[in-house]
């Protein structure tokens, strides 16, 4: 932290010290008042030299009061502060790292994705409880050495003493906060909070209601949350009889040094200004003890190393520079023009410690042609895409762009030359118009969506001409019509006004992005499994648009829906990683492959019923 905030490290380093002074401070003003009272009273009141030094005392006594006030609270302002600027730091770190790599490796490899998921998890958990402890340490540690520089003023050895005694009983009780927090991550209680969040999370009510598991849940959770209980118990009976020496060594020093001030304070050896001082500044020297900022500390500080972990990990793979702030339009490279073609060659590729996905594969794409990919579950479909949006590398093999290797192209460039819809796209919980103008993220930044900051109407029109006309080719328009705020609706019903939408609803928005790609140049369309979630009317409704959708792009589409599929210019079969048939459709279908032999499956279950004449 004073590496990474030393300006905001010092600040409350010193309102820290402040705060911790102030009370023993007071304290001193209370012993002088409680020796000034007396006196004052055998002197004959206030008019007196007695009195006057008292009213003095109890002025600096009330000014000091709120001198405490106030800078307990300047220390908790510039303490939260602190807490949220450390958050944005330490999890700023986190976002570059995970975004500054420009391909996959973090996410697929098992070892780096465990890495990445730790990270991700544990930053997200309150990584300011660090700086919270950090400065309630520190404050406690002021408190209780300015209490025993107050007692050590009237009786050095019993400040010393005291001191001691303390510190060791706030080591043995770090040790049972310690021996007790590794029991609270115990797998009991683990599974006991994975279970509160399968009862809580809306996308799995359904299921859960529907499966009859609402009373499973909650016994399961009561018996995992029981058992956690147990184990919490057993751990606090462990080194118990530690803790009981400890109490009596606190208990028999206190009672030794406050037996001794009586006996000296009735000789007339300890006046009432010192026994007063003495007394309060024994009471502040237990923040000595006080184990809350460090069980804090010990809480979250293993934020750090696990991002420093995911820093190296993502240095090794290949960082990209981190997305420089700014208020105005990014200025991307512009999109690479393909003019002849795209072409596979002897490229293999294998995921680690998986099986090889794609063997010495051959394939060239014709510019602005479209070309249907088809093969079962496991062939390679999505990997292909992901090779060729530089995504993923080659373990051999070369992927060239009008002869051009891909790693010799801007990566910048290359990317804004694709416009993809994949299978697993993004519900993003923003508005329609984000959703939607994310395929073409510069025109949102020009129209100040990123920051909410100003921008000219021009800008303003602009994006809403271009989403318009992007959800008008996907067909999402009558999907936009549909909501009560139109574009401004945000598509979530976790904030205010919010709507949710149906899966088919979902992915003709996600086609309206990429849509949105195109209109802003990019030249590439992918469409993974762009049916998917579909109902027949809509996956019909797409079928009649798709010579649109891929008018002069060159198109790259994926699917097992052979309607959409045999649209396509060419079509190729992936099997095992290799291509094993490659033609139009009537040609394929014709040669009684493979691709035939899907097909015949597929039509067989949209064959009419001869009696109805309805689908069967």
């Amino acid at each position: 932290m004073m590496r990474a905030l030393p300006g905001r490290s010092a600040l409350q380093l010193l309102l820290a010290c402040v705060c911790g002074v102030l009370p023993a401070a007071f304290g001193g003003l209370v012993g002088l008042i409680a020796g000034a009272l007396p006196e004052t009273v055998r002197a004959g009141g206030l008019d007196t030299g007695s009195g006057r030094r008292l009213v003095a005392l109890l002025v600096a006594a009330v000014v000091l009061l709120v001198a405490q006030e106030l800078a307990n609270s300047a220390y908790e302002v510039a303490k939260w502060a602190f807490y949220r600027r450390y958050e944005h730091y330490l999890l700023g770190r986190v976002i570059d790292a995970t975004l500054g790599t420009q391909r996959l490796e973090l996410f697929e490899d098992p070892q780096l994705s465990r890495v990445v998921d730790r990270s991700v998890r544990l930053a997200g958990l309150d990584p300011g409880d660090l700086v919270d402890g950090w400065c309630t340490r520190w404050l406690h540690l002021f408190q209780g050495a300015a209490a025993a520089a107050l007692v050590a003023t009237v009786w050095p050895v019993a400040a010393g003493v005291l001191a001691v005694v303390w510190l060791v009983a706030g080591a043995v009780m770090m040790t049972a906060l310690r021996r007790l927090d590794i029991n609270a991550w115990s797998s009991g209680l683990l599974e006991a909070e994975y279970l509160v969040r399968i009862a809580e999370r809306p996308a799995w009510a359904k299921e859960v209601r529907v499966f009859g598991l609402t009373d499973w849940l909650a016994e399961r959770f009561g018996l995992r949350w029981t058992r956690a209980l147990e184990q919490l118990a057993r751990a606090r009976r462990v080194g118990r009889w530690r803790t009981a020496v400890v109490l009596l060594v606190l208990l028999c020093s206190h009672g030794v040094m406050v037996g001794a001030m009586v006996a000296d304070g009735l000789a007339g050896g300890l006046s009432a200004t010192q026994l007063t001082v003495l007394l309060l500044g024994m009471s502040g020297m237990t923040a000595l003890a006080d184990q809350s900022g460090a069980d804090l500390i010990e809480y979250g500080s293993p934020r750090v190393p696990v991002v420093l972990a995911l820093e190296k990990e993502a240095a090794q793979v290949g960082t990209g520079s981190p997305p420089a702030a700014s208020t105005g339009p990014a200025r991307s490279p512009r999109p690479v023009r393909i003019s002849r073609e795209i072409r596979f060659s002897g490229v293999d590729f294998a995921y680690p410690n998986s099986r090889p996905v794609l063997r010495q594969l051959n394939l060239a794409i014709e510019a602005r042609t479209s070309l249907g990919v088809v093969g079962l579950n496991g062939a390679g479909k999505t990997t292909l895409i992901k090779l060729l949006s530089g995504l993923e590398v080659p373990a051999a093999g070369t992927i060239t762009v009008d002869g051009v290797p891909l790693p010799d192209l801007d990566p910048g460039a290359w990317r804004r030359t694709i416009a993809a819809i994949f299978q697993d796209f993004v519900h993003y919980e923003l508005p329609v118009r984000d959703n939607i103008g994310l395929g073409a993220v510069e025109v949102l930044r020009a129209a100040g969506r990123h920051t909410g900051g100003p921008a000219s109407r021009t800008a303003r029109d602009r994006l809403d001409a271009m989403v318009h006309t992007a959800a008008e080719r996907a067909g999402a328009h009558g999907v936009i019509a549909g909501l009560p705020g139109g574009l401004d609706t945000t598509l979530s019903r976790r904030y205010p006004g919010g709507v949710d939408l149906s899966g088919g609803q979902w992915q003709r928005i996600a086609l309206a992005r990429a849509m949105a790609a195109v209109e802003n140049g990019a030249g590439l369309l992918v469409l993974d499994e762009p049916t998917a979630q579909l109902d027949v009317r809509a996956e019909a409704d797409l079928y009649d648009r798709f010579l649109d959708l891929t008018r002069d792009l060159t198109t790259i589409v994926i699917s097992h829906r052979f309607s959409t599929v045999r649209r396509a210019d060419r079509i190729v079969v992936l099997d095992r990683g290799r291509i094993v048939e490659d033609g139009s459709h009537d040609e394929l279908v014709a040669a009684g492959g493979e691709y035939a032999r899907l097909f015949s499956i597929q039509a067989a279950s949209y064959q009419a019923s001869p009696a109805d004449g309805t689908a069967t």
